[in-house]
């Protein structure tokens, strides 16, 4: 089965719900999705590009939430952009297209186009190797207006390694990769970030967005049912709990996904 196809599955079977993008609804909804939005608040922007959007429902939260500005959702998956064109059909404010992270810069309804945000969430871990992800880093930035923010919420190895150590601890087995993903790697990313720092990007933010969920959801929860002889569900109650408590911030960084800002520096003329 190739990414494609997985995506396309997952759309048949969703349809418009938060599921077809990921399991775990109270994270998606009450974490990252929440973050997003309060970000978006702060900056303004009046037009918003998600890039690998799925079937809209997060493009379509932050539609609502941004009513004056123009956003625009694009994924890979045909069968998601059908999903999120009939949810978005009442919304007046937002588009989607069928496009690719890694040639989305000339996408013929974007590359005239310029936004103050452009949004990634999880989507480049879907991408096969860092180089890949690069190079859909640079295409996005690409699309960003001269100070626009390209706002990445991924998966590092680095954050999965350190829950890992924690579940190690009361004896829980290491948590897997997905078998499409491939996460952002640490040491590669980071010096990334740092070759280019003042010449493509500066850094506005870094933060560890699941820490405290993924601490209590995938330690707490997950020894308790394991002590129970129970599997974990995602839909348990103390997830719920879990994803309406703050942040702890980065101090462990005990989970994979994480909320990177960074700011384009525009090319001198």
């Amino acid at each position: 089965m190739t990414v494609q196809k997985f995506w396309d599955d997952q759309a048949e079977q969703h349809g418009e719900s938060d599921l077809a993008t990921a399991p775990d609804h109270f994270y998606r909804v009450n974490v990252e999705i929440r973050r997003i939005l309060e970000v978006l608040k702060i900056m303004e922007p009046d037009t918003i590009l998600d890039v690998g959007c799925g079937n809209g429902f997060s493009t379509l939260e932050i539609a609502k939430a941004n009513p004056t500005a123009i956003v625009i959702g694009v994924d890979y998956s045909e069968k998601m952009i059908e999903e999120a064109k009939k949810a978005g059909a009442g919304v007046p404010n937002v588009t989607f297209f069928v496009g690719d992270v890694l040639s989305i810069s000339r996408h013929p309804n974007l590359q005239q186009l310029r936004f103050n945000a452009v949004i990634s969430t999880r989507c480049l871990i879907n991408l096969a190797n860092w180089e890949e992800q690069k190079l859909g880093i640079l295409h996005m930035r690409k699309l960003l207006e001269r100070d626009g923010n390209l706002i990445l919420v991924e998966n590092i190895t680095d954050g999965l390694n350190k829950l890992n150590k924690v579940r190690k601890m009361v004896d829980l087995p290491p948590i897997e990769q997905r078998w499409h993903n491939f996460y952002l790697p640490e040491k590669e990313f980071a010096a990334f970030i740092s070759d280019n720092a003042g010449k493509l990007f500066s850094l506005v933010m870094s933060e560890n967005i699941g820490n405290l969920y993924y601490l209590i959801s995938r330690v707490v929860y997950a020894k308790i049912a394991q002590m129970e002889g129970k599997e974990p569900s995602y839909d348990h109650p103390i997830n719920e709990i879990a994803s309406k408590l703050p942040n702890m911030g980065d101090h462990y960084a005990c989970s994979p996904n994480y909320m990177i800002i960074l700011e384009n520096i525009p090319e001198q003329s």
